[in-house]
C-alpha cells in the first residue's frame, strides 16, 4: 500500500487553492463600496490561511503547503472585469445583504473491523481522528460521527436505518477546546469508547452514511453534506459487490451528496478509487502506515477544504425586497489592498474554464447558492487575506 498519493489532492492550479480553505478561516464581514462613487454596499466573506501546498509521496505537505497556489495570470489576462465598470449605471444602488459560505456537515463512518489491531493503525489513526476535531482551524464544521461494525451497524443486520444514526450527531466545532466545545467533546468521548473488533460490513455502513446525508440536505435545502468513508479493508459482510457500494455513492451524489474515500494500509485502492469517484472526487485519499497520523490528518483537511470550496449562500434579501437574480455580481477583493476585480456569471459549472473563470447559480431561475468556477476559486484562495464581496443591484456582468 503506497502512502497519502500526490493523486489523491485536487488536481492542477485550478484545484490548489481549493484543497486547503479551512473552515474557520471564512469570516462574514461588512466591505466597502465596490466602486467610487458606486453607491453600492456590499458583504464579504474573508479568506484567510489558505493554502496551495501539493501532497508529496511521504504525504508531506497536503496540509500546510505555501499559500501559493493558483494561476496569478488568472487576474492579467482580461478575464476579470475591473470592478469601477458595474459603477457605470448612475441609477444602480443596494443595501447590505449578507454573503456567507454554504454551511457543510461532515458524517465520517470510521472502519473498527479486527484489522485495524494491526500495526497500531487504530491507535495511530484515532488519535488523527482527535487532532482534526480539537485543531481551531476545523471550527464551524459541523462534524458527525459513527463507527462500524458497532451497535446495530454489522454483518448480521445489514441494517441501513440503524447505519444512518451517527454516534454523535453533525453539529459546529468552535475554536475552544473541550469540555467547552461540547461537540468536540462528544467526538472525543466518542473515539476513546470504541475499539477494534468485527468485520467489515461496507454496504451496510456507506449505504446508511449516505441515507443520514441525503435525508439532512432534503430538509435543508441550500446546504452541503459530506460523507467520508475511512476503512483498512475490502468489504466482508453484507453485500460485497464493490460496484453496488459505489452506487450508493453514486445515488447520493446525484441527490448533492459528496462522498470522499480514504483507504488505510489492507484496503484495496481501486476499490477506494471507485467509491471516491461515485461519489464526485477525483479518486481516494491513500494513508501509508509510517506516518500514517499525518496523513490521514492531511487527508481530512484536504476533504474539509474541498468541501467547504468556493460556495456561497444567495442572499437573502436586498434591502427588504426579493433579490432579482439578473442584478448579482461577485467581486474579488485582493488581500494586499489592490483594486477590486469583479467576476463574470456563466450559465453553469459546464461553462467554466481555466481561462474564463467566473461564477454561476446552482438553479438560474431560484437560485439558493452562488459557487465560484474552480480556476476562479483556487485563484482566489490562494491570496491568504482575499475578500469575496456579492454585490445587489447593477445588472450582471457576464463572464468574457
Amino acid at each position: 500500500m503506497s502512502p497519502l498519493s500526490p493523486r489523491s489532492t485536487l488536481s492542477g492550479a485550478a484545484h490548489a487553492g481549493a484543497a486547503l480553505l479551512l473552515a474557520s478561516a471564512v469570516a462574514v464581514s461588512a466591505s466597502a463600496a465596490c466602486a467610487p462613487d458606486s453607491g453600492i454596499q456590499t458583504t464579504g466573506a474573508t479568506f484567510a490561511g489558505a493554502g496551495g501546498g501539493s501532497t508529496s509521496a511521504t504525504g508531506k505537505g497536503g496540509a500546510g503547503g505555501a499559500g501559493t497556489g493558483g494561476d496569478e495570470s488568472f487576474f492579467d489576462g482580461g478575464t476579470a472585469k475591473d470592478d469601477a465598470a458595474l459603477g457605470a449605471d448612475a441609477a444602480c444602488a443596494a443595501t447590505a445583504n449578507e454573503a456567507a459560505l454554504v454551511p457543510v456537515s461532515m458524517f465520517i463512518m470510521f472502519d473498527k473491523s479486527g484489522s485495524m489491531k494491526d500495526d497500531n493503525k487504530w491507535t495511530n489513526t484515532t488519535g488523527a481522528l482527535a487532532s482534526f476535531f480539537e485543531d481551531p482551524a476545523s471550527a464551524g464544521l459541523r462534524v458527525g460521527l459513527r463507527f462500524f461494525p458497532d451497535t446495530g451497524c454489522d454483518s448480521a443486520t445489514c441494517s441501513l436505518a440503524k447505519c444512518s444514526l451517527p454516534q454523535v450527531v453533525p453539529a459546529p466545532l468552535t475554536v475552544d477546546q473541550a469540555p467547552q466545545d461540547a461537540q468536540e467533546k462528544l467526538l472525543l468521548d466518542a473515539v476513546a469508547s470504541k475499539g477494534p473488533g468485527g468485520d467489515t460490513p461496507m454496504s451496510a455502513a456507506l449505504g446508511g452514511a449516505e441515507k443520514w446525508a441525503t435525508e439532512y440536505l432534503a430538509g435543508h435545502p441550500g446546504e452541503k453534506a459530506v460523507v467520508i468513508l475511512v476503512t483498512d479493508g475490502e468489504p466482508n459482510g453484507c453485500d460485497n459487490d464493490i460496484a453496488a457500494i459505489a452506487k450508493e455513492a453514486a445515488d447520493a451524489r446525484a441527490l448533492g451528496v459528496y462522498t470522499y474515500a480514504i483507504g488505510l494500509v489492507g484496503s484495496n485502492e481501486a476499490q477506494m478509487d471507485q467509491i471516491a469517484v461515485a461519489g464526485g472526487a477525483a479518486s481516494a485519499f491513500l494513508v501509508g502506515n509510517v506516518n500514517a497520523a499525518e496523513e490521514l490528518i492531511a487527508a481530512l483537511k484536504a476533504i474539509q477544504g474541498t468541501a467547504v470550496s468556493c460556495e456561497f449562500k444567495m442572499p437573502a434579501s436586498d434591502n427588504g425586497k426579493p433579490v432579482d437574480p439578473t442584478q448579482v455580481n461577485v467581486d474579488y477583493v485582493p488581500g494586499n489592498g489592490g483594486k477590486p476585480v469583479s467576476f463574470g456569471q456563466v450559465a453553469s459549472q459546464a461553462d467554466c474554464t481555466e481561462q474564463k473563470g467566473g461564477w454561476y447559480y446552482d438553479d438560474a431561475k431560484l437560485p439558493t447558492k452562488i459557487t465560484l468556477c474552480p480556476s476562479t476559486c483556487a485563484a482566489v484562495q490562494s491570496d491568504a487575506k482575499a475578500k469575496v464581496e456579492v454585490l445587489l443591484g447593477c445588472a450582471t456582468q457576464a463572464a468574457k
